[in-house]
């Protein structure tokens, strides 16, 4: 009698821990019948959780390696967006299964979450690594990277119209301001917001106070 009591305790146990590295999902189906009747099938799906796991553990521990973090909280949350991550594109597999454009987009918008993610957990300099490799990371598209916009300030009025021929002469009175540069060309500026533009091939520019322009071509 202790015998059998052992045997069944120990398959207990076995069932318990198996069950603990799987999550099962259920799905209820009703369907209608002629005659007004239904008929409901509930279909049991065992997710085998571990294998999400240790691989995003894998891509967690070679991303942690290449940006040289080497604290475990990070580590730690890497391991759980790419878990995530995981999970999400199983969904997509079943989801989107005849649909190629929309598993695209949805592919897209899954790395893009978790790039996003992952700008949380790392510093500017170990993201911008990171977006420079995500080609190594994970396959598909995505488009949250990092973007360098240049910004070229317009030259001066000064500056177009001296053309780099430094400054001559300066004026200024009450209602006036009047800059002559090396090059021969002037601006006058008024109180007034009006300005008056000699360029140095004899081009006349006034801008009146509405900022209305008139041009008067020199003659060479």
């Amino acid at each position: 009698m202790n015998t059998k009591l052992l045997l069944v305790a120990a398959a207990a146990a076995f069932a318990t821990a198996s069950c603990s590295q799987e999550k099962k999902t259920e799905t209820t189906e009703t369907t209608a019948v002629p005659g007004g009747e239904q008929t409901t099938t509930t279909t049991t799906t065992t997710v085998d959780t571990a294998a999400y796991r240790t691989s995003a553990d894998e891509l967690a521990n070679q991303v942690a390696a290449d940006l040289k973090a080497s604290d475990a909280a990070i580590k730690t949350r890497l391991q759980n967006a790419y878990y995530t991550r995981g999970r999400a594109l199983r969904d997509l597999d079943t989801q989107y299964a005849a649909d190629t454009a929309g598993r695209y987009a949805a592919l897209k918008a899954v790395n893009d979450r978790t790039t996003s993610e992952v700008k949380t957990i790392v510093d500017p300099a170990q993201y911008k690594t990171y977006t420079n490799s995500q080609g190594t990371y994970y396959s598909g598209p995505y488009t949250a990277t990092v973007i360098t916009t240049t910004t070229t300030a317009k030259p001066s009025l000064g500056a177009r119209v001296g053309q780099g021929s430094g400054i001559k002469k300066l004026e200024n009175d009450d209602d006036d301001r009047k800059v002559k540069y090396n090059n021969g060309a002037k601006i006058k500026r008024s109180d007034d917001g009006s300005v008056k533009i000699k360029r140095a091939d004899g081009t006349k520019i006034k801008i009146d106070e509405d900022g209305n322009r008139t041009v008067k071509k020199g003659l060479f």
